[in-house]
This record gives structure tokens, sequence and C-alpha cells, in this order.
């Protein structure tokens, strides 16, 4: 019997030390440390953002680096100040470039030339040139809000934008459901968003991988907490948009295949107030600008414009 009792405590012991494994793995890779799990893997495009059009355009623009260091840790920015001196600003909140997204750029482009925004592009943490560990926007929150109320004190900018894309939407969301936002925000548009972080995760676990995930998603959640103080379970999208009371524009394709577009109408059900929902048919992530530019431009100038033109 005690023969038995040493077997079965010796497989209990290695099935919870395999799945302390691979949560550890998963919670490195995740956190941009290590590329050892799949979880994330299989999304990449066949260009990087630098290598498109819009992206070359970019890079011929003159922009000026901005940044700030607190805890040991550099946050780095670009601003492209609009050719005619302008009190609106746009904060574009780009996309994990592991997702694959291309999109900044052309809403960079379009903000700047068709509008004639100043444009201002934060790299959250983990993402050079900045320092410190991928977070998806849940420490990058407070961040945006430092960097909305550095450009108002140095630009004067009174009308600001937040437009993120992918976990740069849940970011702009999750900044904007917070009590200390800036004034000068008057919109936020977030496209690509997740809605719940841990459900997210969930989601790209059974896309990616051959095994049940939910053990080894938990212990990464707490391998997470040791970090970074924070469980999956803490990082509510849905749960910041229900606090947003400024308008609110959610745009997501509809064939969306790294975030769920499920999650959209979550959000979109979460927010009090002025909001629309744009869903963009036979758009996958990132392609919600390319499927159909000339519908999303307009659909853009009317949503935002009302809002930044009003005193």
């Amino acid at each position: 019997m005690r023969r038995w009792l040493v077997v079965i405590l010796i497989i209990v012991l290695g099935v919870v030390g395999l799945i302390l494994y691979d949560g550890y793995r998963m919670q490195q890779t995740l956190t941009g440390q290590s590329g050892a799990s799949g979880l994330v893997s299989g999304f990449e495009t066949e260009k990087t953002n630098d290598e498109t059009s819009d992206g070359r355009w970019f890079a011929r623009q003159d922009v000026e680096q901005k940044n700030w260091t607190t805890d040991g840790l550099t946050r780095v920015g670009q601003y492209l100040p609009a050719v005619k001196a302008s009190e609106k600003t746009v904060i574009v909140v780009p996309d994990d470039t592991r997702f694959g997204s291309t999109l900044a750029y052309p809403l960079i482009r379009f903000y700047h030339e068709q509008l004639g925004y100043n444009v201002f592009v934060p790299a959250r943490q983990g993402i050079a040139p900045s320092t410190g560990t991928l977070n998806y926007g849940w420490i990058d929150r407070l961040d945006l809000i430092n960097w909305t109320n550095q450009l108002i004190e140095e630009t004067g900018t009174q009308h600001v934008l937040y437009h993120g894309v992918g976990v740069g939407g849940a970011t702009a969301l999750l900044a904007a459901g917070e009590t200390t936002v800036p004034k000068q925000v008057k919109v936020v548009i977030a496209e690509g968003s997740y809605a719940r972080l841990d459900d997210w995760f969930h989601a790209l676990a059974k896309a990616n991988l051959s095994y049940p995930a939910g053990p080894s998603l938990a212990a990464a959640s707490i391998f997470n907490k040791m970090q970074q103080d924070f469980f999956y379970g803490d990082v509510s999208v849905t749960r910041q948009t229900s606090q947003i009371r400024i308008p609110a524009l959610f745009i997501h394709g509809t064939d969306d295949t790294i975030v769920p577009s499920r999650m959209v109408y979550e959000l979109y059900q979460a927010k009090p107030g002025i909001k629309q929902l744009y869903p963009v048919r036979g758009a996958g992530h990132g392609e919600t600008y390319s499927t159909n530019p000339e519908n999303y431009e307009k659909r853009l100038r009317l949503f935002v414009q009302p809002f930044l033109e009003a005193p």
C-alpha cells in the first residue's frame, strides 16, 4: 500500500513540476524574456512596420525623440509636430510587433497629413528603445497618462486623442478609464483590443498549443504576480472601459485570428455614454485600414472631428 502511495506521490509531483515549468516558460515568453513557449508564435507578417511604404515615409520625417526615466527604466517616444501649428495631438499606441500588426504607420500618416494633427508615438515598456518588461498595457496605462501630461506641459496641446492598436488599444482604454486621465483627452479609439487578459491568453493557447493549457496559464499568472505584481485575471479592459466618460470608438476586424472579434462586443457593451462600434468585415488583425481605406478614413473623420473641434 505504501509503495502505491509513493508511486502516486511521485506522479503527482512530476505533473505539478511539469505544469510549473511550462507556466514559467509561458510567463517568460509573454514578457518577452524568452521564446520557449509557442503561446504567441506564428503571427508575424511578411513585412515589418519599417519595411512598409508608410514606415519609410515616417523615417523621412523630422521627428523629435522624447524620453523620461523613473525607477531605473527609460520610456521613449517620438513626436511629429503638425505642419501648421495645432493644439490637437493624437497619441498613437502601436501593437506588440510579435502579433504582426503594421497599422501604426498608416495611422500616423493619416492624422498628420490629412487631419493636420501633432502625432506622438510612445514605445511601451519592453518595446525598444524603451526598457522594462512587457505588461500588455496594465503598467503602460500609467505611463500613457504621464506622457499625456508631459505633452500638455511642453507643447501646450489642448485636445488629445488616444488611438491604440491591439495591445496598444487595450493600453489606451485602460488609461482612459483612470480617474487621473487629463481633461484634455477628448476621445479614445481602440482597435483589435482584447477585453480580459486571462481570457485572451486562453484563446491564444487554444489556437497555438496542442494541449490543455489552463493549469500552465494559472502557474504563469502566479509567476507574473511575483515579477510584475499583477495576476492576469487582474487586468480587465472591460472593467476599465466601464469607467470611461469620454467618447469611444471600437474597431475590430471580423476575421481577426489573434484577438477574437467577440471581445469588441464585450468592450462596447461595457462603455457608458457616447460610443460607436465599427466592425470591419473580412479584416484580420491590423488590417482594418487596408481592407477599406476610404470608408475607414470617413468613419474616423466623422467620429473624431466634432469632439476635437469643440471648445
